[in-house]
Order: C-alpha cells, then structure tokens, then sequence
C-alpha cells in the first residue's frame, strides 16, 4: 500500500497550493517532521474529493486548546464533587438496597459515570475519549432530560437524612434536576471541539447505517435506563437466593412484590418526551460541533494536531494544542 507523506508548511500554516501539494504527493514539512498518512486515508479522501474547500482562500487560524485550562480543570472536578454528593445524600436516606435502586440513583449513578471517565480519558488516557463521547454521553444526557420529566422523589429527596451531622448534612446539600442539566450543558460547551472532532473522526470512519443507528441509539438510552430501574427488583431477590436465604424468611418476596408495583408508574408520555427531547437534542448538538471539520491529523493524540474547518467563504487551519 503506497503512502503519501502529509505535511503542512510553517508551523500548521496552510499555504494556498497545499491541496494540489498533497494530491501530488509532494513533500511538506511541520517544523522539520513529517506527518504521514496513507493515501487512503477517509481524512485526505474527504479533503481532496471537496472542490468547494480546495476553491476556498485558506486561513491559519488562531490555535484552539482542546486540553483542560487550569479554571476548567477545577471546574469539571467541581461538577464531579457536587453529583457526587446528591448521589451519595440519596443512597444516604434509605436501605441501600433500596435507595441503590431508584431511578434517581441510577440516573444520577449514570451522569456520574460520564463526567468521571470524561475527565479521566481527557487527561490521562485519550484512547477513552471517543468511547466516553460516543456511547457514554447519551446515556449520561438521557438521563438528566429523565429526572427532569420523571422526577426525582422516588428515593433521592423523599426520604430525609436522620441524624443531621456535619457530614450527612454535607450530603443533603442537592442539586436539581435543572442543575444537572447545565453541568452537561456547561461541558459539552466549553469542551465542544475537543468533542466536535471526536464525533467527525468517528462519523467519517462510519458507514452510513451505523451513522443513523447511532442517532437511534441515542433516542433508546432514555428507554434502557427505564428497563435497567424496572428489572433491578430482581437482583436482590437473586442475591437472597445465592446467599441461601429462602424469599419468605428474608421477606425479599413482599419487597420484590412492592418494588415491582412500585415501578409501574412512569407514563408514557413522559418516557416519549425524556426519549424524544434528550435523543434529539444530542444528535442535533453533535451533529452541529462537528459538521465543518474536514480533515483531522494527530502529532500526539488530543495533546498536539492539526484540524482543517470551514467557516463563511475561508478554509481555516487551525492548530490544536
């Protein structure tokens, strides 16, 4: 398989012959290094077979920082700490057992979980980036649009906190719904081209069928959280039964009889709307971050590269750092 050497001249700036340089095959240089890539690749074929770009004046734009600032650092870690405490004030109010298995507690246990691998895969291992955007994130906003539509009483803020101690009041210090929607939206902005490209690397390597059944897929995520907090009654009754306990001793049967009655009462209405509004949005969001992006090619994974975007009439190089 032949490959052609891709390099840009002048520190990632864009000169205007570099796209017939590159159909050439001619020899560019990145500070003294080359970046080479194969002929094949879906980045250079997307580049080249777009005349409406190669037509464009070309720009070097300013560099964009698609790594954690010092206040956005902190920022994020304050998110984590705050979700972190409405899960643990929630799983504080009643058996856990129980508070475990609300829908609360699992949405929030979900929303959790993204911003944690989130900020681990950003900072410390890049090859996780794409996972925790791609499959992660519609889960982590489905879930927020359905403690938004659904509520929250089922065990997060109906049982209150016995014993009001420094700590547990720590713990019942809460945030809502609305609250936790922003967090999202407050990551999702501040981090949207580090998470613009990530969806474009892995839209452009995608057919057509998994592009559209990603978009499905974030549509269900609402639907298999609300599967996940109907079937968690039963793995309990399981645990009873492993331990050796039979059901009518433990009392696990009348508990798995009132948590099965208990989860018949989220509407469909509701669902739908958590479903339809948390599915679209998200699909509409990251269809619009990542739409301009052209070609993407990496010295050093989400630390140090180079992106070429459209923007009006001009085709800018922007370098990421």
């Amino acid at each position: 398989m032949g490959r052609r050497p891709l390099v840009i001249l002048d520190d990632f700036f864009v000169k205007d012959d570099v796209v017939s340089a590159i159909a050439r095959g001619g020899q560019l240089g990145v500070g003294g290094d080359c970046l080479e890539m194969p002929s094949e690749n879906p980045f250079v074929k997307r580049l080249l077979s777009s005349t409406h770009v190669a037509l464009r004046h070309w720009v070097r734009s300013d560099d964009v920082r698609v790594t954690y600032s010092g206040w956005l650092y902190n920022a994020h870690l304050a998110i984590i700490a705050a979700v972190a405490a409405r899960y643990a004030a929630g799983l504080a109010g009643a058996p856990l057992a129980h508070s475990l298995g609300t829908l609360a507690s699992i949405c929030l246990a979900v929303v959790l979980g993204f911003h944690v691998l989130f900020f681990v895969s950003l900072n410390f291992r890049p090859a996780w980036f794409g996972h925790a955007v791609f499959f992660h994130s519609p889960f982590a906003w489905a879930a927020a649009w359905l403690l938004v539509f659904v509520g929250d009483g089922d065990g997060v803020s109906g049982v209150a906190v016995a014993g009001r101690g420094p700590v547990r009041s720590a713990l019942d210090r809460r945030v809502g719904p609305a609250a936790l929607l922003l967090m999202h939206v407050f990551v999702w902005y501040t981090r949207r081209t580090v998470i613009g490209i990530a969806v474009f690397e892995r839209k452009i390597c995608a057919s057509a069928y998994l592009y559209w059944t990603h978009r499905l897929y974030s549509v269900a995520a609402a639907l298999v959280i609300v599967l996940v907090w109907k079937a968690y009654p039963y793995a309990p009754a399981c645990w009873y039964l492993y331990r050796g306990a039979g059901l009518a001793e433990s009392g696990a049967r009348g508990l798995l009889r009132d948590w099965t009655d208990e989860r018949g009462m989220v509407g469909l209405l509701r669902l739908g709307a958590a479903m339809l509004v948390s599915g679209g949005t998200h699909a509409m969001w990251y269809s619009f971050i990542s739409y301009a992006y052209h070609m993407v090619v990496w010295r050093e994974r989400l630390r140090d590269g180079l992106a070429v975007w459209v923007v009006g009439d001009r085709a800018m190089c922007t370098r990421l750092v």
